[in-house]
């Protein structure tokens, strides 16, 4: 039976990747070490039926169960967060079962406690401002329809929806528009080229109201998935970190400043990232990933679920073995609130799930705490956790 040593710890966490359907399971490496051993095989087949098994629901028995299954004799003591190999995630025990546990939870929605009376803060909802070069500001939640000194036609009747036409050709002077997203608000464009933009909470794009020149130019701050037009002429996303070039396709772009990175993810066509602080460009394809670190400038490309960076745009949240801190960046934006650690080792925790966006906040802070010693209360605007 595979024994967890120091020098397969990566393994583990492309189990996991697959398990929690980061990777497909077709994966070539993971294929590879699949095919490395018998035991891996039934390893594998052993965890992956197990996330069915009703008896998982209990805590205790989740923990011996893999255990057992990965021939350790381990017991597991009271407080999950105090000890070390919850508080480093570095066992493949402790990742593997809060993996279960949380997939348990968040997956088997008619098992899922009803939501309770009390809501802490309400989910947010198709908002946003359009900025003009005069400085007005437009209020997007009114419907609207009106012609600008340079032949757009900017349409606002569909709810949280606004695009811009260009009808004059004999107009030159091009405007340029800034849509923004407040916190706890999300909305959609249509570029006046066909483009579609889906922007996040706590987000700007700016644009010009017809694009004209050998290429079709935006900038972005915050988050957007696009679905670009195909067309001679490239479309480049500037942000402060990165460049963005493409001809038609579907991508991801986490690009917020507060965040520690910065993250590409293609659907499907293709896409060149320039890198602002260097010369290295990065073809990807279709299901990979570019982050960069901020702090470092150090660049990975992976295969992902790409379902995963882009949830938000169909109305839910994905989370797969990611660090609590990276989960309520994302809440903090949808909900509006503030964060406050009262127990740094909080930040060290990873959590597996998905729930619908349109639910309350205190019903995903539920989530975490039914499967973890994480406790919590509301003061205000802000949620302590300890």
């Amino acid at each position: 039976m595979l024994r967890i040593q120091k020098n397969n710890i990566d393994k583990w966490k492309l189990l996991l990747k697959v398990l929690s359907d980061e990777l497909p399971e077709n994966d070539s490496y993971f294929q590879r070490w699949l095919n490395e051993d018998p035991a891996n095989k039934s390893l594998y087949k052993s965890l992956k039926e197990g996330q069915g098994d009703d008896a998982l629901f209990d805590k205790e028995q989740v923990f011996r169960n893999i255990s057992n299954k990965l021939s350790l004799n381990t017991t597991r003591k009271t407080g999950w967060h105090q000890t070390k190999w919850f508080k480093y995630a570095t066992s493949a025990v402790a990742i593997v079962t809060l993996f279960i546990i949380a997939i348990y939870h968040v997956t088997r929605e008619p098992h899922l406690p009803e939501v309770v009376e009390k809501t802490i803060f309400d989910p947010g909802s198709k908002k946003a401002y359009l900025l003009s070069m005069e400085g007005e500001m437009t209020d997007l939640s009114q419907s609207f329809e009106v012609k600008k000194e340079d032949g757009t036609v900017i349409s606002n009747k569909s709810e949280g929806i606004i695009s811009f036409q260009k009808t004059d050709p004999d107009k030159k002077t091009i405007e340029t528009q800034t849509i923004y997203v407040p916190n706890s608000g999300e909305y959609e464009l249509l570029l006046s080229d066909g483009t579609r933009v889906y922007l996040n909470s706590e987000s700007r794009l700016t644009f010009p109201s017809y694009f004209e020149g050998e290429t079709r130019q935006v900038e972005l701050q915050g988050e957007a998935y696009f679905e670009v037009k195909k067309g001679g002429k490239p479309f480049v996303i500037l942000t402060p970190e990165l460049t963005v070039e493409v001809l038609g396709t579907s991508f991801n772009i986490n690009a917020y400043e507060t965040n520690p990175y910065v993250n590409t993810t293609l659907v499907e066509g293709n896409v060149r990232v320039h890198l602002a602080e260097s010369r290295k460009v990065f073809q990807l394809k279709p299901e990979q990933n570019l982050r960069l670190e901020k702090s470092s400038d150090e660049v990975s490309v992976e295969r992902v679920n790409t379902d995963i960076y882009t949830a938000w745009v169909k109305g839910e949240f994905m989370f797969r073995n990611q660090p609590l801190p990276e989960i309520f960046a994302q809440l903090e934006r949808w909900y509006d609130f503030k964060i406050v650690y009262e127990n740094q080792d909080i930040k060290k925790m990873r959590f597996t799930g998905s729930a619908l966006k349109a639910r309350p906040l205190n019903y995903l802070l539920d989530l975490i705490t039914s499967v973890t010693d994480i406790q919590y209360r509301d003061e205000g605007d802000k949620i302590i956790l300890y």
